[in-house]
């Protein structure tokens, strides 16, 4: 049955892409143009297989893609997600909200998964504590959720999250495996880097065949940031890579390190932009992943996450420069774009010539009302942390696709009203 259904969605691909061709032969006329850029998928019939060549990410007839997306979350809490406002999957809402993602410009979504839901298929007869909010198992559900999307012209990376979920008490575990899991019982599940690598293998076997799949081995991965764990967190991750490659997946696989980047600003003589100083950047340990871990498919990116409060446009340091700007972080133009750089994110395309992706950055709209002025600030930080990223062709998928929280894009099915950041990100998407 599992073959048959690799059959018809590898036929649906293939016939897609032929229905595109009939329908435009300009179109289809041009995807083999190497000079063409592809900003938007959602225009065209289906997805095609992407590989990265250095700084860029291309698809298989050589026209540049920029990968400008969301996170999804609900896939690490649920077993088959939250759809236009359901905990019970049906195949009508999840097309409908990924209709609405198409509608606002989006061509990747950055999906947290938990590890025990896609170990076990936790389903609705599963007799474990998330069975009663399910409709279909953990993973018919992602499988149906990628051929949905392969539909829709949209790209899924899938990056695990937690070794438990929600409704077993799974936490943001710094890595899977012992001694730094979080989640209560979490070592039954992965007991040792050995078990975490069979996972790997197992998600890769059945998703293999899937052309708009990506993978991404951890999301944040943050022990005490010693030397030691960053080995073990690097030779981890190259048995992931071996394993998965071994399995058949040739797609992109994304690495990461840390919560993310930041830095100091202090007031110098180009007083009141400042200097960028100091902070974890990616200098701190990209160069050495590019040089240490190894690809037999050669398609291997890297992941960074952005936050204003977490320091990613700059920490404004001494009472000059805060009584000036109004705020203790960063939000002009400039100074954003000088702490970036700083931080390395030109550095990783022009010098390591790696492509790179910000895997999270967004909007904390809980300053709205507790300090409205400073809200004004984190919108417009969020505003020109875009535009940046979007001059350095820089790819990023934005924190989240979900009605609740202070990072919350919009208001919810089945109208998906944007809040003022969501609103600025449609806009960007769309340009």
């Amino acid at each position: 049955m599992k073959e048959l259904q690799k059959i018809k969605f590898c036929e649906m691909f293939l016939f897609s892409m032929i229905f595109a061709g009939m329908l435009s032969l300009p179109l289809a006329a041009s995807l083999f143009k190497s000079e063409e850029t592809i900003m938007n998928f959602g225009k065209i019939a289906a997805t095609i297989p992407l590989h990265v060549e250095g700084r860029y990410i291309k698809d298989a007839y050589g026209n540049t893609v920029y990968l400008r997306g969301v996170n999804k979350v609900e896939f690490c809490d649920d077993p088959d997600g939250t759809w236009m406002g359901s905990t019970m999957w049906s195949d009508e809402n999840v097309k409908a909200e990924l209709d609405v993602m198409k509608k606002w410009g989006i061509n990747v979504v950055r999906c947290h998964f938990s590890i025990e839901l896609w170990k076990y298929d936790i389903g609705p007869d599963s007799g474990h504590p998330a069975s009663p909010y399910c409709a279909l198992s953990a993973r018919e559900a992602i499988k149906r959720f990628v051929e949905f999307a392969a539909e829709k012209g949209i790209y899924v990376i899938l990056d695990a999250y937690s070794v438990k979920c929600y409704w077993s008490d799974g936490k943001q575990d710094p890595l899977p495996f012992p001694p730094y899991q979080t989640s209560p019982g979490a070592a039954e599940i992965i007991s040792s880097v050995n078990d975490f690598v069979d996972w790997w293998r197992s998600v890769a076997r059945e998703l293999k065949d899937y052309p708009n799949v990506m993978f991404e081995l951890w999301n944040e991965p943050s022990p005490p940031d010693t030397r030691e764990n960053w080995m073990i967190w690097l030779n981890a991750a190259q048995q992931c890579i071996n394993a998965i490659r071994e399995e058949g997946f040739n797609g992109i696989i994304f690495f990461e390190w840390s919560m993310g980047v930041y830095c100091n600003i202090y007031a110098d003589g180009n007083f009141p932009l400042g200097v960028a100083r100091e902070g974890y950047t990616l200098h701190n340990w990209l160069r050495e992943a590019v040089s240490n871990l190894t690809d037999p498919a050669n398609n291997l990116a890297f992941d960074v996450h952005l936050y204003r409060f977490g320091g990613g446009t700059g920490i404004l340091q001494g009472e000059d420069m805060q009584s000036y700007w109004n705020s203790t972080h960063a939000w002009n133009y400039s100074q954003i774009k000088m702490a970036m750089e700083y931080m390395g994110f030109k550095w990783a395309g022009e010098t390591l010539n790696v492509s790179l992706i910000v895997g999270e950055t967004g909007c904390d709209l809980g300053w709205k009302y507790s300090n409205p002025e400073e809200y004004q600030h984190e919108i417009t930080a969020f505003n020109n942390t875009l535009t940046i990223l979007e001059e350095w062709n820089i790819h990023y998928t934005a924190f989240w696709w979900r009605e609740t929280g202070a990072f919350r894009l919009h208001n919810g099915p089945p109208n998906f009203v944007p809040t003022e950041s969501g609103q600025i990100l449609k806009e960007k998407l769309q340009t």
